[in-house]
């Protein structure tokens, strides 16, 4: 992962989250990778500024503070894409021919 600049990190963080559609909370995905939440937490904070995830409060009777975060498909396809074009020198519009 890191030869395409991708932290390891990062990326269990995304494939937990392609993996759990519906949803999770960074103490889920901590848990989940064995990484303590506030180090999730943070790296999903980066990640929803880029615009990879969306968060919103948690529904289901958990303190009013804790986050469900998601994964925006769109998002990591588009950033997939982006990255095979630059590396190809073809533009992203290209990739799907």
């Amino acid at each position: 992962m890191t030869l395409l600049g991708v932290h390891p990190r990062r990326a269990a963080i995304l494939r937990y989250l392609v993996q759990h559609p519906d949803g999770a909370t960074s103490g889920d995905i901590g848990r989940a990778i064995d990484i303590h939440y506030r180090t999730i937490w943070m790296d999903l904070r980066k990640l929803e500024a880029e615009g990879g995830v969306t968060s919103e409060e948690a529904a289901d009777g958990r303190s009013s503070h804790w986050r469900v975060y998601k994964l925006r498909p769109e998002a990591l396809e588009e950033a997939v894409r982006n990255f095979v074009g630059y590396v190809t020198g073809k533009p992203a519009s290209n990739l799907a021919n």
